[in-house]
C-alpha cells in the first residue's frame, strides 16, 4: 500500500476514534445527568407530598369496598393536585399513589391517583415486585437507582414514609415520572452527534488526501530524481522549496548526485588516459597494415570493504575520499609504465606492455600492485577512519596474449581481446580476496617475474591457469 493511502487512513481512523470517543462520553454524561435531574425532581415530589397525606385518614382505607367512597375521594383529591402541578414540562408525573405493608410481607395499594381505568390500581390490590430491593422502606425516603421498564413505559419511581397524627409511619406515597421524553430527547441527540460525526470524518477524509499529497509529494518528487540518477543523469538536481527536514533530505540528495558527477568525471579522466595509451576499438579512417600477438599484463585491483563509509561519513566525504583514493592509484599506476583502463565503481583496471614489448611488464605490474597496497595504507591513516571490516585492495595480475594492430598511427591493441584479458584478471582478483595480502598473480604472469619475488601455489580448480600468492615478508615494528 502507498505511504500516501497509509497516511489518509491513518487520519480517518484518528479522527473517527477521536469522534466515537467524544460521541461516548457526551452521551454517557448526558444519561448521567437526565437520570440526575429525573431522580432529583421524582425524590422531591414524594418528600413534599407526604407530608400533606393525613395518615389517620389512610389508616381508615382497610375494606376495599371503601374504594370510591367519600373517605377514598378525599385522600385521592390531594394526590391528583400534586400530579396536576407536576404534569407539564419533559418530565410529567404519570403515576402517584399510596400504598403500605402487609403483616406477610406483601404490599397493598390504598390510593390511587388513577381514575376507573386499565392503569387504575385499587385499595387492597397486591403490588408486583420483581426484585426485594425494588421494595420501599416504610421509614425512609428514597428514589430508584436505575429507570424501571414495563408495559406503560419507562419510569423512575421515588417513595416517602406517611406519618399519623402520632408520627408513626403507616404507608408510602410514590411518585412515578415517565421517562419516555428523555430517553427520546437522547436519543434525538445521539442520532445528532452520528450525523456530525458523520460530517466529521467527511472533512477528515478531505484534508486527509488533501495533507497526504503535500506531505508525500516531496518524496514523490524524491523518489522521480532519484530514478533520474539511477538513469546516469547525475547532473539532474532536485529543488529545495523548505527548509524542514524534506529541505534537509533533497539538499543531502543533491550533495550525493554532486558527489557522484564528480565520481563520473574522474572515470572520464581514466578514460582519457586509456584512449591516449591504448586501444578503444575499432580505427576509423585508417588503414589496417598487420595484425599479431603481443603479451600485455592486466592489473585489475578491487576496493573492499569501502561502501560501509557511506553511512558513517555521508556522500560528500565519502566521494572526497574516492577521488583522492583514485588519484593517487593512477599516479602509481602510470610511474610504473601502465597504461589506465576505465574502472567499474571502486575497481582499477592497468594495462602493461601496451606501448611496445616490455619483459618487464609483469616485474613492473607486481612492483605497482605492492605501492599501490601501501599507499591505500597511507591512505587510511591519513583518513583516520574506524571500520567495522577492513578495508583493503584484492588484485589480480595476469599476463595473456592479445592481438596488436599496426598502422601509420601506432600501435594500437584489440578492444575485445584486451577486455577478455580483463574479464579474466577480475576473477583472480576475487580469489585475492580470500588471502591474507590479498594479490593472486596467474602462472603466466608468474614466469615473466624470473624469481625476482617469492611465491607459493594457491590451491584454485575453477580456473584452468595456475595461481600463486605472493609471499612478501611483514613489516617489523620498531621500538
Amino acid at each position: 500500500m502507498l505511504f500516501r493511502r497509509k497516511l489518509q487512513l491513518v487520519l480517518i481512523l484518528l479522527v473517527g476514534i477521536s469522534c466515537g470517543l467524544l460521541l461516548w462520553l457526551s452521551l454517557r454524561k448526558a444519561n448521567r445527568l437526565a437520570f440526575e435531574l429525573i431522580q432529583e425532581k421524582v425524590y422531591s415530589i414524594a418528600v413534599s407530598t407526604a407530608p400533606q397525606i393525613d395518615g389517620d385518614l389512610v389508616m381508615q382505607l382497610t375494606d376495599p369496598d371503601q374504594d370510591g367512597s367519600p373517605l377514598y375521594e378525599s385522600v385521592r383529591e390531594g394526590l391528583v393536585a400534586v400530579r396536576k402541578a407536576n404534569d407539564t414540562g419533559a418530565l410529567p408525573v404519570r403515576f402517584i399513589y399510596i400504598m403500605r405493608p402487609l403483616a406477610n410481607g406483601e404490599w397493598e395499594f390504598v390510593v390511587d391517583a388513577e381514575a376507573d381505568g386499565e392503569a387504575k390500581s385499587y385499595l387492597g390490590d397486591r403490588v408486583e415486585f420483581e426484585h426485594d430491593h425494588e421494595k420501599p422502606d416504610l421509614y425512609l425516603s428514597r428514589a430508584d437507582e436505575k429507570f424501571t421498564k414495563d408495559s406503560f413505559g419507562i419510569w423512575l419511581s421515588a417513595f416517602s414514609p406517611i406519618r399519623n397524627s402520632e408520627g408513626k409511619p403507616v404507608a408510602v406515597v410514590g411518585v412515578d415520572i415517565a421517562a419516555d421524553r428523555v430517553q427520546a430527547l437522547l436519543q434525538k441527540l445521539l442520532f445528532g452527534d452520528l450525523i456530525a460525526m458523520a460530517i466529521a470524518l467527511l472533512l477528515a477524509s478531505g484534508l486527509a488526501a488533501w495533507l497526504s499529497r503535500k506531505v508525500t509529494r516531496p518524496l514523490t518528487e524524491l523518489t522521480d530524481f532519484v530514478r533520474q540518477i539511477g538513469r546516469g543523469n547525475f547532473a539532474s538536481r532536485v529543488k529545495v522549496t523548505s527548509d524542514d527536514e524534506f529541505g534537509e533530505l533533497a539538499v543531502a540528495v543533491n550533495q550525493m548526485a554532486e558527489g557522484l558527477e564528480e565520481r563520473e568525471s574522474l572515470k572520464g579522466a581514466l578514460v582519457h588516459y586509456v584512449r591516449s595509451q591504448a586501444a578503444d576499438g575499432k580505427l576509423v579512417g585508417q588503414e589496417e597494415e598487420n595484425a599479431a600477438e603481443r603479451d600485455v599484463t592486466i592489473l585489475v585491483a578491487e576496493l573492499i570493504g569501502f561502501r560501509q563509509l557511506s553511512s558513517k561519513l555521508g556522500t560528500e566525504r565519502v566521494f572526497a575520499l574516492l577521488n583522492e583514493y583514485f588519484s593517487t592509484m593512477i599516479d602509481v599506476i602510470l610511474r610504473h609504465r601502465g597504461s589506465l583502463e576505465k574502472s567499474s565503481d571502486e575497481s582499477v583496471i592497468a594495462v602493461f606492455g601496451s606501448r611496445g614489448p616490455d619483459p618487464d611488464q609483469a616485474r613492473h605490474a607486481l612492483e605497482a600492485a605492492l605501492e599501490m597496497q601501501q599507499e591505500l595504507s597511507r591512505l587510511l591513516d591519513a583518513w583516520n577512519v574506524e571500520t567495522n571490516k577492513p578495508i583493503a585492495l584484492a588484485i589480480g595480475v595476469h599476463t595473456s596474449g592479445v592481438m596488436v594492430r599496426t598502422s601509420n598511427t601506432g600501435d594500437q591493441l584489440d578492444y575485445d581481446s584486451v577486455h577478455t584479458a580483463i574479464d579474466l584478471t577480475s576473477e583472480f582478483s576475487g580469489v585475492a580476496k580470500t588471502e591474507r595480502n590479498h594479490l593472486i598473480v596467474s602462472d603466466t604472469a608468474a614466469e615473466k617475474l624470473h624469481h625476482t619475488f617469492p611465491l607459493e601455489s594457491v590451491d584454485d580448480d575453477a580456473h584452468d591457469y595456475g595461481l600463486f600468492r605472493v609471499l612478501m615478508p611483514k613489516k617489523r615494528s620498531l621500538g
